[in-house]
């Protein structure tokens, strides 16, 4: 029998309630991600889980990304793994990794035996070349925009230097990067100072 004099606490509202996608969402959206990704994925990434679903936000995003970084693997599966693991545990895990990697699988697949078939064509071989500095392009992009908090506080530009010289200078393994500025940035964090 139920106490009259015990308030029961209402239901928390809709929007304060914790957002899980569909199964099928979580498939859609890496699909989305893998069959948009050309050139990289991170981009497409942050574009469908930030800006377009809103599942993540601009920190999420980026400490995901750090953290998938720091771990052998493509950096979107990692996130697919990582973000389908949240939401749906080991099941949203296997369904977010064959989203982000089963159409790319089959073309890739595809255009291999094409490629190798047709790689001694110096046209081919320009197209390569011309190719890779669009990816660069793209890759910048995501950095610019991944960085925009930090671009604003002088810890930050010196960090993310610091960062950059470590692994294009000094040819630090980006595990000993991440690991060494991670500490730093970690305490600079704390001191309020990135």
């Amino acid at each position: 029998m139920l106490d009259s004099s015990v308030p029961i606490a209402p239901p928390a509202p809709a929007a304060l309630q914790a957002f899980v996608p569909s199964r099928r969402a979580l498939f859609l959206a890496f699909l989305q991600i893998g069959v948009s990704a050309f050139g990289g994925a991170l981009p497409w990434g942050r574009r469908i889980l930030v800006e377009d679903r809103k599942w993540l936000d601009e920190r999420e995003f980026a400490e995901i990304v750090t953290v998938c970084q720091a771990i052998p693997g493509p950096n979107m599966v990692n996130m697919a793994v990582f973000v389908g693991t949240r939401y749906h545990g080991i099941f949203g895990a296997l369904i977010a990794f064959v989203g982000i990697v089963g159409v790319p699988l089959v073309i890739l697949l595809l255009l291999n035996s094409v490629y190798h078939a047709f790689a001694h064509v110096p046209q081919v071989q320009s197209g390569m070349h011309g190719m890779a500095a669009v990816a660069t392009a793209y890759m910048l992009y995501m950095s610019i925009k991944m960085g925009g908090p930090f671009w604003k506080r002088p810890w930050g530009l010196v960090l993310c230097a610091a960062a950059a010289a470590l692994a294009l200078f000094a040819h630090w393994h980006m595990a000993l990067v991440l690991l060494v500025c991670g500490a730093v940035g970690v305490a600079l964090s704390k001191r309020g100072d990135l």
